[in-house]
């Protein structure tokens, strides 16, 4: 399997639009951030850069999956990360965690997209060698350390989709908040309170205060990072 990142960038040529990746990749991502993945044609992203022909682009990329895998690592780069970790394992995941979320939540084609191609791009290795820098010292094994970084990340992307797939949601129906939602579906909602059999879902539904994302996630995370304190590194401590 050849890698965009095995091909020799070429210099650019003189006359007509100048390319180069970084220009190849930003079109891409627009593109992708307004249209979804599919969206992203060789033709588009020629037609974006103002190139006579999407021909011209297989120098610098190779092909589609080539974009892809720029693609990918450009979320990467944009996981704000301190040039090392701060020797507080939790501290770290913490950060990398809602970093990841707050990037991820800008691109919501992530996700779906990352389970297609291989990461092996720059930033996504820099990633992942900063995230197993924050675990090392504490006795595990790379096996281990590695699944606990998938794991943390793996949580930020999952949330970070599930907004995404409900920001969908309301837009095809065309609500906003949770509020206009339950007032969109109010005659079904109220069916749902007045049924006997479900009791603690008409309390949640007339109770609960409104869901804020952030302490949500919060609270998701460090029900994940208690786990792995009191299961994996205890043990290996």
């Amino acid at each position: 399997m050849e890698l965009v990142w095995d091909l020799p960038e070429p210099a650019g040529r003189s006359g007509g639009p100048t390319l180069s990746r970084e220009r190849i990749v930003r079109a891409a991502l627009e593109i992708a951030d307004a249209d979804g993945t599919a969206a992203v044609t060789m033709r588009r992203v020629a037609t974006a850069l103002g190139s006579s022909t999407p021909m011209s682009l297989y120098r610098y990329v190779g092909g589609k999956d080539g974009i892809h895998d720029l693609m990918l690592d450009a979320v990467y780069a944009e996981i704000d990360l301190p040039a090392e970790p701060s020797g507080d394992w939790r501290a770290d995941l913490t950060l990398l965690a809602r970093n990841g979320r707050r990037a991820l939540r800008r691109h919501r084609w992530f996700a779906a997209l990352s389970h297609h191609r291989p990461t092996f791009g720059p930033n996504a290795l820099r990633h992942n060698e900063w995230a197993l820098r924050a675990l090392d010292g504490h006795g595990l094994d790379p096996a281990t350390a590695m699944s606990i970084v998938g794991m943390v990340f793996g949580y930020a992307v999952s949330y970070a989709q599930g907004e995404a797939e409900e920001s969908r949601m309301r837009d095809s129906i065309g609500v906003r908040t949770d509020a206009e939602l339950r007032d969109s579906a109010r005659e079904y909602v109220d069916r749902i309170v007045a049924d006997p059999r479900y009791p603690l879902l008409s309390r949640w539904i007339t109770e609960a205060a409104p869901v804020d994302p952030d302490a949500q996630f919060a609270l998701g995370l460090d029900c994940l990072l208690d786990g792995i304190a009191g299961r994996v590194l205890a043990d290996a401590g």
